[in-house]
């Protein structure tokens, strides 16, 4: 993996790291039922006739088998939003929740060195000047004052976060888009795939 600047991740590690997978494993663990029709209906719908029809139905008929296949053999991880319809509900054929997926937790901790090399969150997405929370988390936030379970939640964030800062930068339980690019980063070093940074690749003539 090659890295023109001095930390790793892109403008991933600022995004949220969600991922639009019909008919998932975890949607239909979930009792949310999906069909193709839809799923092409509302691709088109949005491409019109920028849409690759064969392309379409093939990432219809395989992508829930490629996430399985990912989470099957890497760090990569996923759970579902069950409650994030598609970006344009009232679009023919839109879901209005189960398509999305967004990633699980990662211990950043897991990438030893790597860690201070992973590029840091936007700042408007951590509180206490590095504790990221992720979209799982909000609704334990919201309900923290009215809910034992969600202030034991919380309060276990903080005390994680507070033990981090004894030795990190900032908090290692990572989430959104900079779990998605730990996960991959991990699962890239234990088969030997090396990482160089600040190596910006040039065309020669």
């Amino acid at each position: 993996m090659v890295e023109k600047a001095d930390v790793f991740g892109g403008t991933t590690c600022f995004s949220a790291g969600v991922i639009w997978i019909p008919g998932s494993r975890q949607a239909r663990e979930a009792g949310i039922s999906d069909n193709k029709e839809d799923v092409l209906t509302y691709l088109q719908a949005e491409a019109g006739n920028r849409l690759d029809r064969d392309k379409a139905e093939t990432f219809a008929d395989h992508a829930a088998e490629v996430l399985e296949w990912f989470e099957a053999n890497s760090h990569v991880s996923y759970m579902l939003s069950p409650a994030w319809s598609d970006y344009h509900p009232g679009q023919p054929g839109a879901s209005k929740g189960g398509r999305s997926l967004g990633p699980r937790p990662f211990d950043g901790r897991t990438l030893g060195k790597w860690f201070d090399k992973l590029r840091p969150p936007l700042k408007t997405t951590t509180i206490l000047g590095g504790m990221m929370v992720g979209r799982e988390d909000l609704p334990q936030f919201f309900t923290m004052t009215k809910k034992l379970s969600s202030a034991s939640h919380v309060g276990k964030l903080f005390l994680r976060y507070a033990k981090d800062r004894i030795s990190y930068s900032r908090g290692t339980r990572l989430s959104n888009g900079n779990a998605l690019v730990a996960m991959l980063a991990q699962s890239a070093f234990e088969r030997g795939v090396k990482l160089m940074l600040k190596t910006p690749v040039v065309e020669l003539t």
